[in-house]
């Protein structure tokens, strides 16, 4: 009993003293203050209970957008006013700012993701729970045959056999691990007319890969951005090819992009930025280009700081023709985004 309850009593028993106590009144009392008592727990229990609840909902909230926004750094900004492959097919690869497919179920829980848009093909390679993958897209069966394959494997291709993706018939084949594992699969078929995909993915079976490959779609597309522009090119270049990496390893998603300029003689040379994991090439270099210090890496490529990415430009290896005066006046209109870390301000 509460000591309110016991100062209550004791004054009414005071006012009686010296005469017969009716108990009546001091029972009609406690009961009166026991039944406020009860329903006080009651309101403090249900309170409890409620805001319970509303740290557990929070948490189902907040665990969930934590784990959206993880698998969406790896996805390109999206490019709603562009059509996707379905719709204009004759548009693939032939735009080096706009991918003309969608993989968000794709590459869902990959470590890294790099996309490459530009010169007749579009494509992601990701590196997934069963090892790396690649998902090739071009406008012509010729252009695909021509694109190398990247991803290890033994070299002793199984007979392909006839699947279906989706409703479109297509072929898949395996080519063992050269040490075991999960074979290295190939799904090659024609997501519409006009065009032919193929993907590369380690698998335990075929209909495991099959599978994946169903996972792209072609109704929609996203923008390839880099955190940089380039304002100076040599006379008649014009952009050919972009290319960035998304990755989980770091608290921004930008791990490196490059842009490949290019002539209609033939010419054409590649501007790369990376986010070193130590800082390199920090010290002045020999050579000026615009407001920045460049100097030379062997014969062929120029290197500058530009923080907090080392940029470099390739002449030859990856690029051809053009010489250390046109890298120089291109690294000169190296222009860095204002930020880094969000790939839709690019």
């Amino acid at each position: 009993m509460s000591s309110d309850l016991d100062q209550r009593l004791a004054v009414m028993l005071d006012a009686h003293a010296g005469a017969d106590v009716d108990p009546a009144p001091i029972v009609a009392q406690a009961v009166l203050r026991g039944r406020h008592l009860r329903r006080r727990r009651r309101g403090l229990v249900s309170s409890c209970v409620a805001a319970a609840c509303a740290v557990v909902a929070a948490v189902f909230m907040v665990v969930p957008l934590g784990q959206t926004a993880r698998q969406t750094a790896l996805l390109l900004p999206a490019s709603p006013n562009q059509p996707g492959a379905a719709e204009r097919p004759d548009l693939v690869g032939t735009d080096p700012a706009v991918v003309h497919f969608t993989a968000d179920n794709l590459v869902s829980g990959a470590r890294y993701a790099t996309w490459t848009t530009g010169r007749g093909v579009e494509s992601v390679e990701f590196q997934g729970g069963t090892g790396p993958a690649r998902f090739v897209l071009a406008g012509s069966a010729a252009t695909l045959d021509g694109v190398r394959q990247t991803l290890s494997s033994s070299g002793r291709p199984r007979p392909p056999a006839d699947v279906r993706v989706g409703e479109r018939p297509g072929t898949a084949w395996m080519d063992p691990a050269p040490s075991g594992g999960p074979g290295l699969w190939f799904v090659r078929w024609q997501p519409v007319d006009g065009l032919w995909a193929r993907l590369e993915i380690h698998a335990d079976d075929r209909d495991e890969a099959v599978g994946a490959a169903g996972r792209v779609r072609f109704d929609g597309a996203r923008r390839c951005a880099v955190p940089f522009r380039l304002q100076s090119l040599p006379a008649g270049a014009r952009l050919l090819e972009c290319s960035v990496q998304l990755s989980l390893d770091r608290s921004d998603p930008f791990s490196e992009g490059s842009l490949v300029v290019g002539d209609p003689s033939g010419r054409w040379l590649t501007v790369r930025a990376q986010r070193p994991a130590v800082p390199v090439g920090t010290e002045a270099g020999e050579l000026t280009a615009g407001p920045y210090r460049v100097r030379r890496q062997g014969s062929d490529a120029l290197e500058m700081w530009v923080k907090p990415c080392q940029v470099e430009l390739f002449l030859d290896g990856w690029g051809h023709g053009y010489t250390e005066p046109d890298g120089l006046s291109v690294l000169g209109g190296y222009r860095p985004a204002a930020t880094i870390a969000d790939p839709g301000t690019w």
